[in-house]
């Protein structure tokens, strides 16, 4: 395929695609998104972090921690220990989420700009590029951290997570029905 093909395929992919959902984070089924972008983030001015509902596992921000709650929790057999070493998984790993999750959402959002007004096309391919190396990277470092949380859980409680998931129709909060 020649250059001036396959850019004329990047441009016409973006337009068609960016347009359409607003922000291709909102189509790409970034529910987990609401959770990596900002699972901690504080609550009323003079709240206690211990306070929040999502140390308890019912974070109404986003998805319960299966590692947390207490009934998914039961329902999967972990330990106290197992869920403080994937909690300790979780938070080493979320700020770097969320930073490029707001990241990629900023990018996506310039690149919708730049199709609406019309730019050259080497500039809205270099912006797609951008934005689609920013989400490969995210997708690695989520896929990572939910490995090092795996390796953490025996092969049975693994398969109770992946069923409780499949239960629930892949989203990540059983309580979103």
């Amino acid at each position: 395929m020649t250059l001036k093909r396959r850019q004329t395929a990047w441009a016409l992919a973006a337009l068609l695609l960016i347009p359409a959902s607003g922000r291709a984070s909102d189509s790409c089924g970034h529910d987990q998104a609401s959770q990596q972008r900002d699972p901690q983030q504080p609550g009323k001015p003079g709240e206690k972090p211990a306070d929040k509902p999502a140390e308890k596992g019912n974070d109404h921000r986003g998805p319960k921690k299966w590692w947390i709650d207490p009934q998914l929790k039961a329902e999967i057999g972990i330990t106290d220990a197992q869920s403080a070493l994937v909690e300790d998984v979780w938070q080493k790993n979320a700020p770097k989420l969320r930073e490029g999750w707001q990241l990629l959402e900023k990018q996506e959002e310039l690149l919708s700009q730049m199709i609406r007004r019309d730019e050259p096309e080497t500039t809205v391919i270099a912006q797609i590029d951008k934005v689609e190396a920013t989400r490969a990277e995210l997708s690695k470092a989520r896929a990572i951290m939910i490995y090092r949380m795996n390796k953490l859980l025996k092969p049975e409680q693994r398969d109770k997570v992946k069923a409780i998931r499949d239960r629930d129709g892949g989203r990540r909060d059983p309580s979103a029905k």
